[in-house]
This record gives C-alpha cells, sequence and structure tokens, in this order.
C-alpha cells in the first residue's frame, strides 16, 4: 500500500562511528567496499589503517552482508522533465527493486526544492506493489528548482530516527543543486558524522551554470569522502545544441533498451557495493577529539599495496 506524501523535515545526523573505551585503547570501526579492477590481482593478506598522530592496533577485518536499508533519493526537480530523464531515472528505481534481496527494506524519497517521502521504508515486496501504484506516478511530475544537498540531509535524518550498519542513501539525479539552505561543507559534517554511506547514479556530466557545476564537482567529492562510489551515465547522454534558438545546451538521453541495459548494469554494481561490506574493526592509543583523517590499504604478503584492487572507505572518523 502506497504510503501517505508528506514533506521530509529534520535534519539532525547524531550517530557517529562506532566507538567504545577498552583499557588503554579506544575501538573504532568502519564499514568499506572492496573491488576488483584487473583479472590478475594478487592476494590481500592484510589491511594497513592510518589515522594521523594516532597509533593504529588490532586491525580485523570482516566480510559484512545485508540485509541492508538503503533510501533512493530520486531527483523530480525542472531539469529531469527534459528528453527522456526521468523515464531512464525511473527505471533506474525498478532496477533497484530488481537487483534487491528479500531481506532489504528500501523506501523512495523524491525532491526538488523539497523533499517528500512517497514511499516508506517497506521489505522489497511492499514496496514494489507501491511503486507500481498509478496514483504514485502522478505525484512525481518534474518541476521547480533542485534543493540536492537538503534532500540527502534529510534522508540521512530519516535513517538516523534508527540506523543500522550498512545504511545508504542511492542518489538518481543530474547531479546539479540550486537551492539548497545546507551547503557541502555542512553537509560534509553532518555525513561524517554517521555510518551513512552516498552512491550516486548521475545521469549527465555537463551543466552550462558555473555553480551547478561547481556544486556537482562538491557533491561527488562528499560521495567518495562518506566511503561510498558514483557512476555516471554519460555515454547515455547527447547534447542538443541551441536549443529551439535559446542558446541553451539541453541533454537528450538515450532510453533505447541497451541504453536501459547499461542503466541496469550501473545500478546492479552500485547495488552489489551496497550490499557487501568488510568491516574494518581497530585501535586507537587515544579517543579522537575531532573529525581526523582516515587512511585504509590493502596490502600483499610483501606489504605493499595490491594492484588490481579499489577500496572504497570513509575518508575521515569522528570523535565520540
Amino acid at each position: 500500500m502506497l504510503q501517505t506524501r508528506r514533506t521530509l523535515l529534520g535534519l539532525c545526523v547524531a550517530m557517529s562511528f562506532a566507538v567504545c573505551a577498552s583499557g588503554q585503547t579506544t575501538h573504532y570501526s568502519v564499514l568499506c567496499n572492496l573491488t576488483q579492477t584487473s583479472k590478475e590481482t594478487a592476494a590481500t593478506k592484510r589491511f594497513d589503517v592510518a589515522v594521523p598522530g594516532h597509533k593504529v592496533s588490532a586491525v580485523v577485518a570482516s566480510v559484512t552482508e545485508g540485509p541492508r536499508r538503503i533510501i533512493v533519493l530520486q531527483d523530480i526537480s525542472g531539469s529531469m522533465g527534459q528528453h527522456n530523464a526521468q523515464r531512464i531515472s525511473l527505471e533506474a528505481v525498478k532496477d533497484v527493486v530488481e537487483s534487491s534481496p528479500p531481506t532489504d527494506q528500501l523506501a523512495l524519497v523524491d525532491f526538488n526544492a523539497d523533499t517528500y517521502i512517497d514511499i516508506d521504508m517497506s521489505n522489497v515486496d511492499l514496496f514494489s506493489k507501491a511503486l507500481s501504484d498509478p496514483n504514485l506516478g502522478a505525484k512525481i511530475k518534474p518541476k521547480g528548482r533542485t534543493a540536492l544537498f537538503d534532500s540527502v540531509a534529510k534522508s540521512a535524518a530519516y535513517l538516523e530516527k534508527s540506523p543500522h550498519e550498512g545504511d545508504s542513501i542511492l542518489v538518481i539525479s543530474d547531479g546539479d543543486d540550486n537551492a539548497s539552505k545546507l551547503n557541502a561543507e555542512k553537509l560534509r559534517e553532518r555525513l561524517l558524522a554517521s555510518k551513512i554511506r552516498l552512491y550516486v547514479l548521475m545521469l549527465t556530466g555537463h551543466s552550462q551554470f558555473l555553480m551547478e557545476q561547481n556544486s556537482r564537482s562538491e557533491f561527488l567529492h562528499l560521495v567518495v569522502d562518506t566511503g561510498g562510489a558514483f557512476l555516471g551515465a554519460d555515454p547515455l547522454n547527447k547534447l542538443l545544441l541551441n536549443h529551439g534558438g535559446s542558446g541553451q545546451v539541453i541533454p537528450v538521453y538515450d532510453a533505447s533498451p541497451t541504453a536501459l541495459a547499461t542503466i541496469r548494469q550501473n545500478v546492479e554494481e552500485l547495488h552489489k557495493l551496497i550490499e557487501k561490506g568488510y568491516k574494518m574493526e581497530f585501535d586507537l592509543d587515544a579517543p579522537l577529539t575531532k573529525s581526523t583523517k582516515l587512511n585504509v590499504s590493502a596490502l600483499d604478503q610483501h606489504g605493499k599495496p595490491v594492484e588490481g584492487l579499489q577500496l572504497f572507505c570513509p575518508k575521515y572518523i569522528n570523535e565520540n
């Protein structure tokens, strides 16, 4: 049953990385992803964790897999009404459902200048039924400006009401922001104080406005800082120059079966990263008093970084 549509309010994100004191050391943990980028890859013998100004000990890595809670954060601003953008976005939401194990929980949050819960957190079957409700399609007509940063913060606050390990936000958007009250630095502070990771399916890599280009770059850096990842759909995007004599550059999206199959592969790849993680646990010689840089490396039998592996971990760790 489709949940009642409502504006999502509140920006507080209260959870920090798991921390507990033990003797003379303090225990921390973060969730990472490990992907193989080459067929010829040496075996990973151990993980190295470095925190500037601190001695790190008792590093343990363990595989952790679902169930996961995922907010699908879908852009329904005016730019998503152009040339197949929303059709591709809705197909991507369906791809999330199809790639979800039945133990997952999903929610759909749509945003333009405002943020709406259009499907509340529910199991995959209930989410799928709500997504197919014709009344939903009538509500998500693209219009208005884009408050991406604000909507991510509000989605994080929604998850933080009842936090679970591996909580994630999967954003489907062209990546622009022209209406948020919250800037990138404030959003970064909120997210790095939580365990929530950002994943993004970017539908275009072009904007004619400098402010939007800058906000997109800031946002993608933030995604990496949370330990998340992004994939772009630039090969699906064409540019219609001087559209209607207006001088504007308008994105035109390829919604052919081949293009949609590529989108599906991108969604599945992001979803795999959300589902399977490596929990890095370690001790520090003293508690942190501020947000501090974190570096995690996969090492081979000779103590050198393993080539052909890509490790996605939070770039900072917070104080208790």
